[in-house]
């Protein structure tokens, strides 16, 4: 995995995306930032993004049109960060699709943003981790958000963390090439927030609420509504206990 290390920029996905004629079509291109000035993350909410506190970086590969559950691939990074978390010691879980909570408060978010071509998919995968935001600076943040930091009491080794994270997500792609979602199915079943209880989850046209029940074996949201039916929501947002 080749990494590409800077100061400032507006977002490692939009740089990732400008310069992606430039990567190696044959294994992961990784863009890490001390700090964004335009960070994103999903429905184009902005990404709170202070300088040299956190981890902002864009995993950059492509894959062939033919690979499955690609609509997945957010949420293996979700089961990556996850484990790396564990491995840690900690207790995360992981709110469909793939925000990574510790505490019940957002710690981690996936942006996945795809271009096709004739011959592959260039998958763009950014990751934004707080790492050692202050209470003060996460207070900023326009929902319950949290940090290592904030939830350990101790400074982290960003830099130690990236590494750690690329090993884990290189190893996590070669199987999700091999197999799809499945194999990370039972870890993202098992960690999954708001199970058991009734979330509402609006998927681009319609809010659906009912009670988070399980996920399919592509990694889609299974909701079990009042009319006794099971509905499942392929892409959306999910809000539970008021949030």
């Amino acid at each position: 995995m080749k990494t590409i290390r800077l100061d400032t920029v507006d977002s490692t996905n939009t740089y990732a995306k400008q310069n992606a004629v430039n990567f190696s079509a044959h294994e992961i291109t990784c863009i890490t930032a001390e700090a964004q000035t335009a960070g994103r993350g999903r429905f184009g909410r902005h990404w709170v993004s202070p300088k040299g506190t956190n981890l902002y970086a864009t995993f950059v590969f492509r894959l062939p049109l033919e690979t499955m559950h690609l609509k997945s691939l957010g949420q293996v990074m979700a089961a990556s960060m996850a484990k790396l978390l564990i491995s840690e010691k900690l207790h995360p879980q992981i709110k469909w699709p793939n925000d990574v909570l510790l505490g019940g408060k957002k710690l981690a978010g996936v942006l996945c943003e795809t271009e096709f071509h004739r011959d592959f998919v260039q998958v763009f995968l950014g990751v934004g981790l707080n790492v050692n935001m202050d209470r003060g600076e996460l207070e900023t943040i326009d929902q319950p958000a949290t940090s290592l930091k904030n939830e350990t009491g101790r400074v982290w080794d960003k830099a130690a963390l990236l590494q750690k994270l690329q090993a884990q997500f290189a190893s996590d792609l070669e199987q999700f090439k091999h197999a799809g979602f499945e194999p990370f199915h039972n870890l993202f079943e098992n960690l999954l927030a708001h199970k058991g209880q009734v979330v509402r989850c609006f998927d681009g046209k319609k809010t659906w609420e009912g009670i988070c029940h399980s996920l399919t074996s592509d990694g889609q949201l299974n909701l079990y509504l009042a009319d006794k039916t099971m509905h499942t929501v392929i892409a959306g947002e999910v809000k539970g206990d008021g949030k």
